[in-house]
């Protein structure tokens, strides 16, 4: 499966980076996937359920929103499938973008959110405010 339209569901074979577990579920991101619109940022997530879930689902990718200065965040899409790492057959396909909730500090969504909003360098030029000190 190939990317469509530069936002639907891609290839198994993504850049995935896993990030932890959340409710026993393995949970990764793609930074490849990571693109900017104003101050808010897109980034694909990948859960490996360890279970099959009640849609008997093992594996799902979720576009995320993030609201970078709101500390907000949406699925704008979601895609389920019969077999862990998007392998096997779609089951689920959501396009419609939920609604916003926050993210809360301390959570894995806050880790993606620091991800996917990092804009430039991690280590800044040397400049007024981040001189050091003498």
């Amino acid at each position: 499966m190939g990317v469509v339209g530069g936002w639907g569901a891609f290839n198994a074979h993504a850049a995935w980076t896993y990030m932890g577990h959340m409710d026993g579920n393995a949970v990764l991101i793609d930074r490849t996937t990571i693109q900017f619109k104003g101050r808010n940022a897109m980034v694909w997530m990948l859960t490996n359920y360890a279970t099959l879930t009640s849609q008997e689902l093992l594996s799902a990718s979720t576009h995320l929103e993030f609201d970078c200065d709101q500390n907000k965040v949406r699925y704008l899409q979601v895609y389920g499938y019969e077999g862990q790492m998007q392998t096997g057959a779609r089951l689920i396909s959501v396009t419609q973008p939920s609604v916003w909730v926050k993210v809360e500090f301390g959570t894995l969504m806050k880790s993606f959110q620091q991800i996917a909003c990092l804009r430039g360098p991690l280590i800044r030029p040397e400049g007024v405010l981040n001189k050091p000190p003498k």
